[in-house]
């Protein structure tokens, strides 16, 4: 233990601090995908098969915010919507919609109809002069 104390100030000079590289996070992570592991043959398919489900879980869930959940008791499916701030149509799309279409914007299964035919384009857009800023 002696010994160690040799080599820290050499280390910090070297590397700064130990907060700034220390690996405890991965390690953790570690543990989560070693979990995802089903057949140790091929574990590296097992991982990513979960991994990509996991992903697509998540992704649903917050897609899907406003749906009534199946399984899940009233008080505890409230308490999750109240932490949840997504939207499904985008603010910044939604006031591009009701300047374009001032009346029928006000129709709001007409917004969601508008915003399944048009959104991936106005996105696209938006990226493209986003990008063009930079």
């Amino acid at each position: 233990m002696v010994h160690l104390t040799v080599h820290l100030p050499r280390e910090i000079k070297l590397c700064g601090p130990v907060w700034l590289r220390w690996m405890y996070s991965m390690e953790r992570y570690m543990k989560i995908l070693k979990g995802y592991v089903r057949n140790r043959h091929r574990p590296e398919g097992c991982i990513i098969e979960c991994y990509i489900a996991e992903e697509a879980v998540e992704f649903c869930s917050e897609y899907l915010a406003n749906t009534r959940t199946i399984g899940v008791p009233k008080g505890i499916e409230e308490r999750i919507k109240s932490r949840s701030g997504f939207k499904v149509i985008p603010t910044d799309y939604k006031t591009f919609v009701r300047t374009l279409y001032p009346t029928k914007a006000k129709n709001e299964k007409w917004l969601q109809e508008e915003h399944k035919r048009s959104f991936s384009s106005w996105f696209k857009r938006k990226i493209e002069t986003e990008l063009a800023r930079l």
